[in-house]
């Protein structure tokens, strides 16, 4: 009887201590994923979301109202526009191009001193062209990437709402606002969320849809901590004096582990911007200076194809 009971006992010893280990691994996964360490939520959701390839890492763990929160992503009628203010028109043919670096990332910025010089080609092949054709085709200086693309397997057709030569030749369904960024016929950078009828009003030379806003009238718009992760990033920015500035930061790899939304924003305001907003970023992330690569793509394939790109005479 009594070896029957130690039997027993260390049966149940046995599955007490089977069942102490994922029990333990479950509230540790419970701590860290809903517990009081809220950057770290920040961290996970940013990192994921703005991957293709693992935003279910996110979605299965959180309310979509929750992501939206985290990532500062809010509805495009509620964006703040750029406003009416003349620029002060103080061009020349200045061009400048400098590196820049943080405690995470390091990248370029182009300062071209004539919005006039800025214009915005587009795909002449459904799988996209690489900037460096964009450049060389057009003969222009250099530039970088802008737009998104609608599918993976034809990067030549534009994704979101696009302006060119002051028609619109794509449409974005996806609700009747459109975070857009582009440039008036007074060549001022003008961003915000409108509807169709708004951005025909707004008398476009040429335009894209994307976001997020990083500032607007000299305001930076707010982001939660980590917003948009430590990623690869491009985005356009103009000065009170109408400069431009074209930036990239270089992501995924050692040496530059890529910038978030805010360190973006924190880059332009620092030298300058009052009105700039993120382009396509990731491994579309590029950009060329007098006709060469001037960062490193973290791209598998070394480069994006790309449907279209803002470049500089």
């Amino acid at each position: 009887m009594n070896d029957k009971m130690e039997k027993i006992k260390k049966i149940f010893r046995g599955r007490i201590r089977f069942l102490i280990i994922p029990a333990v691994l479950l509230l540790l996964f419970i701590f860290i994923f809903y517990g009081p360490i809220e950057h770290f939520r920040y961290f996970w959701i940013n990192i994921t979301m703005h991957t293709s390839r693992f935003q279910f890492l996110s979605k299965m763990l959180y309310t979509q109202n929750y992501i939206n929160e985290v990532i500062g992503r809010i509805e495009p009628e509620k964006n703040p526009r750029t406003d009416n203010s003349e620029l002060d028109h103080n061009w020349d043919d200045g061009i400048t191009f400098a590196e820049i670096k943080g405690n995470n990332y390091k990248g370029y910025i182009i300062k071209i001193n004539d919005p006039r010089r800025l214009f915005f080609p587009q795909a002449t092949r459904l799988d996209g062209n690489l900037l460096e054709e964009y450049v060389v085709k057009n003969e222009a200086l250099g530039g970088i990437n802008a737009s998104g693309y609608t599918v993976v397997e034809q990067k030549g057709i534009v994704w979101g709402t696009t302006v060119v030569n002051g028609e619109i030749i794509a449409r974005c369904k996806q609700g009747d606002y459109h975070v857009m960024g582009g440039f008036t016929k007074d060549y001022k950078l003008t961003v915000g969320g409108f509807t169709e009828e708004e951005i025909r009003a707004k008398e476009y030379m040429w335009a894209f849809e994307f976001f997020p806003l990083l500032i607007v009238n000299g305001e930076k718009t707010q982001f939660q901590p980590f917003s948009g992760g430590y990623a690869p990033r491009t985005a356009i920015g103009q000065t009170a004096q109408g400069h431009v500035l074209l930036l990239v930061v270089d992501g995924r790899q050692i040496e530059s582990l890529g910038a978030t939304f805010e360190e973006l924003q924190t880059i332009l305001y620092a030298n300058g911007a009052v009105n700039a907003i993120n382009l396509d970023g990731g491994s579309s992330s590029c950009m060329v200076f007098n006709g060469r690569l001037a960062n490193s793509p973290s791209s598998t394939e070394k480069e994006r194809l790309l449907p279209n790109a803002i470049l500089f005479r």
